[in-house]
């Protein structure tokens, strides 16, 4: 008998090669629109097991940027690199999606829903 393997997916329905590079990275850059009405772009490190990206650090509790996320807050997610130092070849995934804040204990952290993704160069 067969078994067939079960992949975790989301709205953004990830390719094979989007998946490995989003896997291999932690470092992005985070855009959104907080209670000023002014959008704002940060980096960010990240955390993907393959349906969510997770949003943490030691001082995420007492930032004013995070604060202001509330459920399904519309942000951007962008992951991308060279290749190489020395070609100039571009690759990345865009992903926007729906961002909440969550509290396990006294650990604050930020999770956001892919929704819809575009990539090049991969």
């Amino acid at each position: 008998m067969m078994t067939q393997r079960t992949r975790r997916t989301t709205g953004a329905d990830f390719t094979e090669k989007e998946l490995r590079y989003l896997m291999e990275r932690s470092l992005g850059r985070l855009a959104f629109v907080c209670s000023d009405t002014q959008a704002h772009i940060m980096p960010v490190l990240f955390e993907f097991d393959g349906a969510y990206f997770y949003l943490s650090g030691w001082n995420l509790k007492y930032s004013e940027r995070f604060q202001d996320v509330s459920p399904n807050s519309k942000v951007t997610l962008l992951v991308d690199d060279v290749e190489s130092p020395t070609r100039w070849v571009p690759r990345g995934v865009e992903i926007t999606g729906e961002a909440e804040s969550r509290e396990k204990g006294n650990y604050l952290y930020v999770r956001i829903k892919p929704v819809g993704k575009t990539s090049w160069g991969l």
